[in-house]
């Protein structure tokens, strides 16, 4: 079995099959047609489990079986072999998805408060907060750092209202989203990071000291419909911990927040020490 790769196997496993039929039909492949016996010997597999594989294969299109004594099986070739299991794939998820979102609608709810929970790693990140844009029905407040400003290319969202603050200090960034969030229901904002870690005139004196702590490129947060958020506290850590919640208050709290930070950014409140 040495000569089939591990990686190989892998693969086949992620595209729907067992290692057993993964080890198989590439073990077909390579003899080109073989019996039974042939496999069971090369690949030290019982024969329970090659013939399972092999009824398998012929019954997924994959191997061919000849009428012989004993009866011979030959793979069809990769390429066949692949587009076949990528259709199986697309006609599952198809399927699936369609089932799921019509179990999304029917969701349960209770009377108690939902919990709150964490995510972990980057792509987890991507894929919350690109489900969250698209589940959007009414609002989305969001506030993020440049760390996560790629999340936001390409984005489409539907002809709803969007609060969007982008801490960044690239030149022509706001005309940039501007152009791909037009409409009079989007409020866009680009803010200088020297103009985020300006301190309110009643900040406290560990205001300063705080700041230096931040990360401001990796700020993340995002409210959507104000019933769900996604937020990445601003500071340094190398894993991601994201608290992704529907509990009501700190829903509220974080949209609180969202507003006061609104106002204090772009409508001309002055909080500079010269302004005091």
């Amino acid at each position: 079995m040495e000569s089939i790769p591990a990686s190989l196997v892998k693969s086949l496993n992620n595209l729907g099959l067992s290692n057993n039929e993964a080890n198989v039909y590439a073990a077909l492949v390579m003899f080109d047609n073989a019996d039974a016996k042939d496999l069971i010997e090369y690949l030290s597999i019982s024969k329970p489990s090659v013939y399972e594989a092999l009824d398998h294969l012929a019954e997924m299109g994959l191997a061919v079986k000849r009428i012989t004594k004993p009866a011979r099986y030959s793979a069809v070739s990769p390429h066949m072999a692949i587009d076949l299991l990528m259709g199986n794939h697309k006609k599952s998820a198809k399927l699936a998805l369609e089932k799921l979102e019509k179990l999304e609608l029917e969701k349960v709810r209770t009377d108690k408060e939902e919990a709150l929970w964490t995510i972990y790693g980057d792509k987890s990140v991507e894929y919350k907060f690109r489900d969250l844009f698209g589940k959007a029905k009414n609002h989305i407040r969001c506030m993020i750092g440049e760390r996560y400003l790629p999340l936001v290319e390409n984005i489409q969202i539907k002809d709803i209202s969007l609060s969007l603050i982008v801490i960044s200090d690239a030149p022509g960034l706001e005309k940039k989203l501007r152009a791909q969030f037009p409409g009079k229901n989007a409020d866009i904002h680009v803010i200088t990071s020297k103009k985020f870690a300006t301190p309110p005139p009643f900040a406290p004196p560990e205001f300063e000291e705080l700041h230096k702590l931040m990360r401001v490129e990796n700020t993340l947060e995002l409210i959507v419909d104000d019933e769900e958020l996604l937020m990445i506290p601003p500071f340094y850590s190398d894993t991601v911990s994201v608290l992704n919640t529907r509990n009501k208050g700190a829903v509220l709290q974080l949209k609180l927040f969202s507003q006061f930070n609104l106002k204090r950014f772009t409508d001309g409140m002055d909080f500079s020490p010269t302004a005091q």
